[in-house]
């Protein structure tokens, strides 16, 4: 029997459709769905034990022969945006969004967790791998704590303790506390409005000197580590390419025990490099956003991810896949 490889993204997928291809030479059988429930047109989700008449379904498909499963989303649906205006009557029209949006959510992790604990691999789950990258703070606790280099930082809405952090470290970064936003440099007219903190919450960062790297793991292994060519503290804004690095083989087992400690099979972290040789771990995200890459290093990348996945298909080991 052909192993079927589950891919789920938001509909139109051009990543997934490159992971579709890698996973069709591999000899087996992707099936790509999209990962957003509930609204007209988008697929129902069922949540059984396989086999039975209330087997776990997406839309039309059982799940009752898949093995294997890659998430490329950081959330299954993405609230509603904000008006920037709120009357009584756009309240109540928000809200009641809100509450779908929180039921959706619901089936969604549930529905990934319970493919999980049914012996299904699922690359990586929505209830741990995403809540650790929406949630930055945390995340640099648990790395410090494991004992992984991590810059200083501090997540707060007070005014004044930020501005003692900001005279502590000196030469500082802000960046989002959850998910994707351009990190940069903490200015003097940053400093003479931290009353603002009172209205929402900021993550501040001691900026570390060195280079931006992007380290892709799959299973046990670092798969490609790249150094990101580009001017200003953000690396993804006005990126120029990227050079392949060769990190220390040390530091390579240590950010793959990172990357397993977090409970993830497929990652790719921001780091920094120091003139050392030492990383400075920055960000990890669980389903990267990887098309900005050229061509080769989508197909490494990609590669080994699909190879991943098709050798647990076919064997139900982690060994064999790693």
């Amino acid at each position: 029997m052909t192993a079927k490889i589950a891919l789920f993204a938001n509909q139109d997928s051009a990543q997934i459709a490159e992971i579709a291809a890698e996973v069709t030479a591999l000899g087996a059988e992707p099936v790509v769905m999209d990962i957003q429930i509930g609204r007209p047109g988008k697929p129902t989700v069922g949540i059984g034990a396989p086999g039975s008449a209330a087997a776990s379904r997406w839309g039309d498909v059982d799940f009752g022969d898949i093995r294997a499963v890659h998430i490329r989303c950081t959330a299954p649906r993405t609230l509603p945006v904000l008006p920037p205006v709120l009357n009584e009557a756009t309240y109540s029209e928000y809200r009641v969004s809100y509450i779908q949006e929180q039921a959706l959510n619901a089936a969604t992790y549930g529905f990934f967790e319970h493919l999980h604990m049914t012996g299904r691999l699922v690359i990586n789950r929505l209830t741990s791998a995403y809540v650790d990258h929406n949630s930055k703070g945390q995340f640099y606790e648990k790395l410090r704590a494991a004992g992984f280099r991590a810059p200083r930082s501090l997540s707060t809405s007070c005014p004044d303790e930020a501005a003692r952090f900001l005279d502590e470290v000196g030469e500082a970064v802000v960046k989002p506390a959850i998910g994707v936003g351009s990190t940069r440099s903490v200015t003097a007219e940053d400093r003479a409005r931290l009353d603002e903190l009172l209205l929402c919450p900021a993550l501040f960062q001691h900026r570390v000197p060195g280079s931006t790297i992007r380290i892709h793991i799959v299973g046990d292994r670092v798969v490609l580590p790249l150094r990101i060519l580009a001017d200003g503290v953000d690396s993804r804004t006005a990126t120029r390419g990227f050079e392949p690095v060769t990190l220390d083989p040390a530091e390579e087992a240590a950010i793959v025990r990172a990357n397993q400690a977090l409970g993830l099979h497929y990652a790719a972290w921001d780091a920094i490099l120091d003139d050392d040789g030492k990383l400075t771990y920055l960000d990890c995200n669980p389903g990267p956003f990887v098309m900005w890459l050229p061509p080769e290093h989508r197909h490494t990348v990609f590669g080994a991810l699909a190879r991943y996945l098709v050798a647990f298909a076919r064997t139900g080991t982690l060994e064999a896949a790693a």
